[in-house]
């Protein structure tokens, strides 16, 4: 079989966090820019980091999160002067048993906090790595060489080298906008997953920390305003509230977003009268076709593609896929949200006994910016 039968998103649940667990940086920096650049970068390139403003910020949240910094980065010098920090710091080395680096922030510059990401001047069909965060990055591993990732992307995929002989026709996001409804949905159904006491900073670690107060959401209206990378970076702190399992809460912050936003009266009614009118196949087709709309709506550009295989399963294309957009280095496939998304329309068109649908190719693994689901008739398994 071509393209395999597909892996499940959820085999390792336990993994899916390891690297940034054990890989964990400590901010303490008041440059509100410079750090929530940095978040971002860190996140997406799957370490986790720990954003404060104050040593007693950061000596709080230790004492709280008991969590074990490789290193600790401050933004400005005479921080680490003050009594409290050369309190922190002799609790740290007495704890851990060995001294923490600590790293001076004043010398990184970042455009942004993104170190993969779609650049249609230089590729139209693949995201690029950013040169100058590449720097930013290899500095901070210096540090710590086990988080290293190769800056590449897989040789042989399925999206660029098996799809296009299928027809397909890779490509990225030109806008790099979609809906602040989606991202207010999104926000919104965050909030309810993730613990109260937990909101505030988790989303300051990620990069997200204009979010934190909902007064500063964006406005659920269909305006092309929010970049591609901030779907992808409150999925991980969706993932960090509940570290022991990750990808159930991905499924339990995905079903409170189709709550919200997918499950209209209409639409319902349309995806449940499809079977009893058109059969399996041309039923697939049919929600096939309403997923691309949606999805591309979102987007204000054709990102989506899909097809049926002579074998009467479809392939089901996510380009520039705004839940892995900019991840790097992940140790297996973490498009959750969009399995959450076809298991519901299994589920509201009754068809779980006919479809099989599961993730064979993630870009937060390969690096081209690209996610490939296989919708298999359970007839083949």
């Amino acid at each position: 079989m071509l393209f395999g039968p597909g892996r499940t998103s959820s085999t390792n649940p336990l993994n899916v966090l390891k690297n940034a667990q054990e890989h964990v940086l400590l901010i303490i920096d008041t440059n509100v820019d410079r750090v929530q650049k940095l978040a971002s970068l860190l996140t997406l390139a799957g370490m986790r980091a720990i954003v404060t403003s104050t040593s007693y910020q950061a000596f709080d949240r230790y004492i709280k999160e008991r969590f074990v910094p490789l290193a600790i980065l401050v933004g400005q010098k005479e921080e680490t002067t003050t009594p409290l920090f050369g309190r922190f710091m002799l609790r740290l080395n007495q704890e851990l048993h060995y001294e923490t680096p600590i790293v001076d922030l004043s010398s990184f510059f970042l455009n942004d906090g993104l170190i993969l990401s779609a650049e249609a001047q230089t590729s139209s069909t693949r995201h690029v790595f950013s040169k100058s965060n590449a720097a930013v990055l290899r500095r901070i591993w210096q540090m710590m060489p086990s988080a290293a990732i190769p800056l590449q992307q897989a040789e042989k995929t399925i999206v660029m080298n098996t799809l296009p002989t299928y027809g397909f026709q890779p490509r990225v996001t030109r806008t790099k906008r979609s809906f602040s409804s989606h991202m207010y949905y999104q926000l919104k159904a965050a909030k309810q997953v993730i613990p109260a006491e937990q909101w505030d900073n988790l989303l300051r670690d990620v990069g997200l920390g204009q979010f934190s107060r909902e007064e500063n959401w964006p406005s659920a209206v269909d305006q092309f305003t929010i970049p591609p990378e901030y779907f992808s970076l409150l999925m991980h702190a969706v993932m960090y509230s509940n570290p022991r399992h990750p990808i159930q809460q991905i499924a339990h912050w995905a079903d409170q977003v189709e709550a919200d936003a997918l499950q209209k009266a209409v639409l319902i009614f349309i995806m449940q009268q499809i079977p009893k009118i058109i059969g399996p196949d041309l039923t697939m087709r049919a929600l096939l076709n309403i997923l691309t709309n949606e999805v591309d709506s979102r987007r204000g550009e054709k990102l989506t593609e899909w097809k049926r295989l002579s074998d009467g399963s479809f392939i089901f294309v996510f380009y520039s896929n705004i839940f892995a957009y900019g991840t790097i280095g992940a140790n297996q496939p973490l498009c959750g949200t969009w399995q959450s998304s076809f298991d519901l329309m299994l589920r509201l068109t009754k068809q779980q006994q006919q479809w099989d649908i599961r993730e064979i190719e993630c870009s937060s693994q390969t690096h081209t910016g690209h996610c490939v689901f296989k919708i298999t008739p359970t007839r083949q398994k």
